[in-house]
């Protein structure tokens, strides 16, 4: 189990359902902070997690709040 906290701007109950969608769209804070990406990070990241059978999700309470992402990989 890999787990990695921030205490970055948050992600809301809506941007953590689409957050490894094929395409991310950024909320307009983030645009503001971090000029470059793509929204496609956590789709790719997801899909190599996947690939070793394992899992990946997100937690956040909110804006302002920070997030936590847990990887989790069988030992084989």
């Amino acid at each position: 189990r890999i787990v990695i906290e921030n205490t970055g701007i948050g992600l809301t109950s809506e941007e953590l359902a689409k957050l490894f969608s094929g395409y991310f769209e950024r909320g307009k804070e983030a645009e503001r902070l971090y000029t470059t990406g793509r929204g496609i990070g956590m789709a790719v990241t997801k899909n190599i997690v996947r690939a070793h059978n394992g899992k990946i999700y997100a937690e956040s309470e909110g804006r302002g709040k920070g997030a936590k992402f847990t990887i989790e990989l069988p030992i084989t």
